[in-house]
């Protein structure tokens, strides 16, 4: 796992307060599997926006499922 892996579970286990961050892993379904809400889910882009310094638009956010497919867009973006 990479430091931007590692910062993207950091920043959803601040979001997610009821999921133990040990129980994040990188397959896991943000919705599905550690159980984030819409609000949830707008609260972790907020935070990775600001972290990163991008830009997420909604059409992007509907495509990210899991953590690594957030881990995957911030390398993508060249924020990495």
């Amino acid at each position: 796992m990479d430091d931007v892996e590692r910062k993207v579970i950091d920043l959803i286990a601040e979001v997610l307060v009821d999921v133990n961050k040990e129980n994040i892993q990188l397959d896991s379904k943000i919705v599905e599997d550690l159980g984030a809400e819409s609000l949830d889910i707008y609260d972790m882009i907020a935070l990775l926006e600001d972290e990163f310094g991008l830009e997420i638009n909604d059409e992007e956010v509907e495509k990210i499922q899991t953590v690594k497919d957030v881990a995957s867009f911030i390398k993508a973006a060249g924020r990495a």
